[in-house]
């Protein structure tokens, strides 16, 4: 059986509303925000360019938490976190999605999506053994975010020759 919980709570703002709705399908690890304006009687949902620049404005706040964090194989914590735990928290975080514990699993999660047409919040995914060796999320402008085992959390560029050369695939776990 499907159980679905639905929160929401009405925020007042002069003579208009926003409905912020959380939905969370339990059974399926599935959980999701949705901003709803409410107007003369009628609530709309929030435009797309907003949400855009919410969900970036979001994944950086998140980020700064993290960034200069160092990379520790397994780690999962402000002492030391890997490439896979820091998306796994940056989604839960940002997204209200579980993603699972390793880049491996992860890159099997969402819908797969070519590198012209990611967005933000996708993940992205690198190769330099036999499988997915490294994960991180994409935050638009050829930039993303990731642990990296070098220089801990930090930001780079999708377009620099390593990135480029071990670049496999990206998966989209947003709605």
């Amino acid at each position: 059986m499907l159980r679905i919980l639905l929160l929401t709570l009405l925020i007042s703002v002069s003579s208009s509303s926003f409905a912020f709705v959380k939905i969370q399908a339990k059974d399926w690890g599935f959980n999701t925000f949705s901003q709803l304006s409410y107007s003369e009687g009628h609530f709309s949902q929030a435009p797309v360019q907003n949400k855009k620049a919410q969900l970036k404005r979001r994944i950086m706040s998140e980020f700064a938490v993290w960034r200069g964090t160092d990379y520790r194989w397994g780690g999962d914590s402000r002492n030391g976190i890997d490439c896979s735990a820091f998306t796994r928290r940056i989604i839960a975080s940002v997204i209200h999605r579980r993603l699972p514990r390793t880049a491996q699993e992860q890159s099997h999660m969402g819908q797969r999506v070519s590198q012209r047409e990611l967005k933000v919040g996708d993940l992205v995914f690198f190769k330099t053994e036999p499988n997915v060796h490294h994960v991180g999320v994409y935050i638009g402008n050829d930039t993303f975010i990731h642990a990296s085992s070098s220089q801990g959390v930090t930001m780079s560029h999708l377009s620099n020759q390593y990135w480029q050369a071990h670049y496999l695939t990206a998966r989209r776990v947003s709605a």
